[in-house]
């Protein structure tokens, strides 16, 4: 297994360090986010005493690469929810509700929700949204930027100017039981 060494590692000994070592030691790991790993072993090391080092964490624009073909391009430009193929949708909406699952459980342990009333809205419409709980065990935003100088809002909008991936992310929180405002 070649990745073994550089995961176990990684979520068994350093992850509890991140936070910390940020200057966030009383703030939760971000709900979603990547991390890239620079191997700094010489070659021919081992796999099971290499060392590797972070060289980047990223939780500002990861996405779901299953739903990339939502995303507008030149060739596409009214690329949106539809244009994700069935089974690509169903393992978008499955990371989906790992994140509706995870945000619930961070949110039992939240003091207080977070005042979202003036944020501009700016997408067309919420095509494939689920329709909201009547009752909502918490009420949660999924931000977006949309930059109104670039075509289609942003290299990684959908027709109607949300993220291409922001639907199946909502869903998650909405099958979860919580209300999610685009």
């Amino acid at each position: 297994v070649k990745f073994k060494n550089l995961t176990d590692n990684f979520l068994k000994r350093d992850l509890q360090h991140v936070m910390p070592s940020l200057g966030l030691a009383d703030e939760p790991v971000p709900l979603w986010w990547t991390s890239d790993f620079i191997l700094a072993s010489p070659v021919g090391t081992p796999t099971d005493k290499e060392q590797w080092i972070v060289g980047e964490f990223n939780c500002s624009c990861v996405g779901i690469s299953k739903c990339l073909a939502a995303y507008c391009k030149d060739d596409t430009p009214n690329a949106g929810y539809t244009d994700i193929s069935p089974e690509d949708l169903k393992v978008a909406e499955g990371y989906g509700d790992l994140m509706g699952q995870k945000a619930m459980s961070i949110l039992n342990n939240a003091h207080t929700p977070v005042d979202v009333s003036s944020i501009t809205k700016v997408a067309k419409d919420d095509f494939g949204l689920l329709p909201q709980p009547r009752k909502p065990v918490y009420k949660t935003a999924l931000a977006e930027i949309y930059v109104s100088s670039q075509p289609y809002g942003g290299s990684d909008k959908s027709y109607n100017g949300h993220r291409y991936d922001s639907i199946p992310f909502a869903n998650g929180m909405i099958d979860g039981g919580m209300s999610c405002q685009l």
